[in-house]
């Protein structure tokens, strides 16, 4: 089903990249943040919480947190460094200086899902074919699914097995929910979420690892993860019965995403790792008006 993957998580993090270099990868990242808090602002029932805290994890984080929060390529007011004090208060335990971001949100991917995908055809493609001035969708039988003056390939990890050029590795993670507890929302390495009835934290990252099912060892990694940086959290997450899945990413050499053609009539939107949510929905509009030779807004 659409969103079977890592999309199928009860909340989803929306948070800009954060790099420090503040050049064309960071002003990509930005104007796509800013794209998808808009968006997801006009779902109903879409944001579960706004505002997420980015703890520093190390002593230059608040250096290179003030340095991103006074540029110029986030809205103003989007990110603030606060100070460890202002952080504690806001979790309810101790904590370091961090990055609030403000304009960051939690959403539910399930009534985003249900609001963009629109009718679909389940089926499953083996390859592309270029015939006649279309390209044609074949099953595992060379039957025809369909045919198109443009393709979008846009399966995640599956990408690769439509157009093997592509350097996709997979990133298994696992992601554990606990129900009956709340928390703001923070990332630090790890991160914590709130869900619609209890917390979302983890995740695992195991290179060259696609595997998707549930381990009980990655539940137990997740809450030693979150003990780190929240150890009061993870006490009272510990006493609670944990549920998860477990999810490929799909990266790239120089973790970038994979956003344009690849043949005439043939286009790929890919390679997300962990960012697809705040990544994906500027993105697609960007490649959708390559198909369709129309200005791009990047």
């Amino acid at each position: 089903r659409p969103g079977a993957g890592g999309s199928g998580n009860p909340a989803a993090l929306v948070t800009p990249r954060l790099d420090a270099g503040l050049g064309e990868a960071a002003q990509l990242f930005a104007q796509a943040f800013a794209r998808a808090v808009g968006l997801y602002r006009d779902v109903p029932d879409a944001v579960i919480a706004r505002g997420v805290l980015q703890l520093a994890a190390a002593p230059r984080d608040a250096e290179r947190f003030a340095r991103i929060a006074a540029s110029d390529i986030f809205e103003p007011g989007a990110l603030a460094l606060i100070d460890a004090e202002a952080a504690a208060a806001r979790l309810g335990e101790p904590a370091p200086a961090a990055l609030d971001q403000a304009a960051a949100l939690v959403v539910d991917p399930a009534p985003i899902l249900a609001a963009w995908a629109g009718a679909t055809v389940a089926a499953r493609v083996t390859r592309l074919e270029r015939h006649g001035g279309l390209w044609r969708l074949l099953d595992a039988e060379d039957c025809e699914i369909a045919s198109a003056d443009a393709v979008i390939v846009a399966a995640g990890l599956g990408a690769r097995d439509l157009a093997p050029d592509l350097p996709l590795q997979p990133v298994r993670g696992q992601a554990s929910v606990v129900r009956g507890l709340s928390a703001p929302a923070a990332a630090w390495g790890g991160y914590v979420a709130p869900t619609r009835d209890g917390l979302l934290f983890g995740a695992t990252h195991d290179r060259d690892d696609a595997a998707d099912e549930e381990r009980a060892s990655d539940h137990r990694r997740n809450l030693e993860t979150l003990a780190k940086a929240l150890p009061a959290l993870a006490a009272r997450a510990a006493g609670l019965p944990l549920e998860g899945r477990a999810s490929v990413r799909a990266v790239t050499p120089d973790r970038m995403p994979v956003a344009g053609a690849l043949d005439d009539g043939l286009f790929a939107l890919t390679g997300f790792g962990s960012r697809g949510f705040s990544l994906a929905p500027l993105l697609a509009e960007h490649v959708a008006a390559l198909a369709l030779g129309a200005p791009s807004p990047i």
